[in-house]
């Protein structure tokens, strides 16, 4: 299989969402984690207008530096103490909670001559990280006096582990403990990390406080609004494409005979008996990427299930009929993105921007 990557459709979403949000006097961090920073990926959201960058592994920050990009990066998922060292080296900001991962910062920026930005995470409902609130006082008041340490400001994330949506009362609260901050140790925060792509479904509504300038943006750019009832604030283009050989296609029994127990992955799935049915079987698997985050475009395709290594699919419908050989195209969402495009068995086929392929600014596969 292969996943192809629209950078052209990357670089105009960035700019859309960077326009929407300028207007409200919010920066945005391109997150390029689900491409695990794959250069090409980077340099169309720099295209689009973003200047900062967001990433989850050290690894991927890596690869954007040794591709030449020199544009801030963010290290959104918290820092590993034991890799305080290549955090402040690659990295101009990370996401925090622990002091003690930031006096590591603070002694690795000491030793290297720099000043490393910290965003004090803060938890306003979903569970993942950040510190409660109450503790967010005496955990700046101690980053503050670290050197080597500039805190910038402070975060939160939600609509992640548990799903909690954005709203005006959870946005408000981290504003609430930021100015309490800025208040009991006489500073003022520059930077106050709003959230994620859920938090563009605020920016129409106008439930977001000024105070907020930051967004951390990459589902938005790469595949589009979460909540696919509510359009994204800008005319957003899809950027990337699933594609799967069909290896076998046959007649065969929609049921399964014999003793049923559970499937290779520890599920009981339910099979309804709809008689003898058109099946093929693609090349994918979960193995591959998020089987479940895939939208056959081929009318009258429907997903049935999958293997490690194989996808099958009622083709009974399909308009034109499904043969061995064909290749069938699907949407992904951004789990199937991700998952794809960390699979070393998948081809990752980058369809450059439209300034690159009249030769200026070639970029690496």
């Amino acid at each position: 299989m292969r996943i192809e990557v629209d950078c052209q459709a990357i670089r105009h979403n960035a700019a859309g969402v960077v326009k929407a949000c300028a207007a409200r006097g919010i920066e945005v961090a391109g997150v390029t984690k689900a491409c695990c920073g794959h250069p090409a990926v980077a340099r169309a959201m720099l295209a689009g207008g973003i200047s900062l960058l967001a990433e989850s592994r050290l690894s991927n920050v890596r690869r954007l530096r040794e591709a030449g990009i020199k544009a801030r990066v963010m290290l959104l998922r918290l820092p590993r103490p034991s890799q305080a060292a290549d955090v402040v080296r690659l990295a101009q900001m990370s996401l925090n909670s622990e002091v003690e991962t930031v006096r590591a910062l603070s002694r690795a920026a000491q030793a290297q001559g720099r000043t490393h930005q910290v965003i004090l995470m803060v938890e306003t409902g979903d569970r993942r990280e950040g510190l409660m609130p109450a503790q967010a006082l005496d955990a700046a008041r101690t980053m503050l006096g670290l050197p080597g340490i500039d805190l910038a400001g402070v975060g939160t994330n939600v609509a992640c582990i548990s799903g909690v949506l954005p709203s005006r009362e959870n946005v408000q609260s981290l504003v609430d403990v930021a100015e309490s901050i800025e208040q009991a140790l006489g500073i003022r925060f520059r930077v106050i990390s709003g959230g994620n792509t859920y938090n563009l479904d605020l920016l129409d509504d106008d439930e977001i406080s000024p105070r907020v300038n930051q967004f951390r943006i990459g589902h938005g750019i790469l595949v589009g609004p979460p909540t696919p009832h509510k359009p994204l604030p800008f005319l957003f283009r899809p950027a990337f494409n699933v594609v799967g050989e069909v290896i076998e296609a046959q007649t065969k029994p929609s049921a399964p005979e014999g003793q049923t127990f559970l499937d290779a992955f520890g599920h009981a799935p339910q099979w309804e008996d709809l008689g003898d049915r058109r099946r093929a079987i693609l090349a994918i698997g979960h193995q591959d990427l998020r089987i479940e985050g895939l939208t056959p475009r081929r009318p009258g395709v429907t997903i049935i299930g999958a293997s490690s290594d194989h996808l099958v699919l009622d083709v009974t419908e399909a308009v034109p009929p499904v043969c061995v050989g064909d290749e069938l195209e699907f949407d992904p969402i951004y789990a199937a993105v991700a998952t794809a495009m960390a699979s070393i068995d998948v081809r990752r086929v980058v369809k450059p921007m439209e300034t690159e392929r009249r030769g200026v600014c070639p970029l690496p596969t």
